[in-house]
């Protein structure tokens, strides 16, 4: 499918920086989507403390043990972010984490965000497996992470606490080549309506669809 599809919404992905930290920090304000998609900050921080606990990762050297990018719309405003962190050189793993803000959800950004991450993964970075780590009530996720050929690998009893009650958290994962058999099925599911690319111009496996 073309970029240059009638009435297309595009959107750009590339390398998340400092400042966008107080867009993110406005993003968690919202507790219920911190307690849904952030395990490890159960309570809304400031865009100091956010910035503190992620200066290590985005401004890392080489080798990165993360790599992190924001989505912008075609005004150029961040409606999300995503990236791989917990980046395992010797074994090939890593985690994908994401978050579309809710004036950009129901657009299919998610499915497409996590096919980029998977490109990135496996084709540039050389991994050979993704794993994805979620509340077993987020349907989003589990929609997602279907889509996208990864499967259910395991679930960890009452794992994750919020809103005063305990769910379990789920465990999926995809083979490198298992992503590659699968990417060309989901590419051909995925409607022009909605373009998110790597860069400033579509190039390759690096937009989707």
């Amino acid at each position: 499918m073309g970029s240059d599809a009638p009435d297309s919404t595009m959107f750009r992905l590339r390398p998340l920086d400092l400042a966008d930290i107080r867009t993110i920090a406005t993003w968690y304000e919202q507790v219920g989507d911190l307690a849904m998609f952030h395990q490890r900050m159960p309570i809304p921080l400031s865009a100091d403390a956010i910035e503190a606990n992620w200066r290590a990762a985005i401004v890392a050297p080489e080798p990165r043990t993360s790599y992190f990018f924001t989505i912008e719309d075609s005004s150029r405003n961040p409606v999300g972010f995503g990236g791989l962190e917990d980046i395992n050189y010797a074994h090939g793993n890593c985690l994908a984490p994401f978050f579309v803000a809710r004036c950009a959800r129901r657009r299919g950004l998610g499915v497409r965000l996590r096919a980029l991450l998977l490109d990135l993964a496996f084709d540039q970075l050389g991994l050979a497996r993704l794993t994805s780590i979620f509340r077993a009530d987020n349907a989003g996720s589990r929609r997602v992470n279907e889509l996208c050929g990864l499967r259910e690998e395991g679930r960890l009893r009452s794992a994750w606490r919020a809103g005063g009650r305990r769910v379990d958290v789920m465990i999926f994962g995809i083979l490198a080549e298992e992503w590659h058999a699968h990417r060309s099925a989901l590419r051909q599911t995925l409607s022009a309506s909605t373009i998110l690319t790597l860069g400033s111009e579509p190039s390759g496996c690096f937009s989707w669809p």
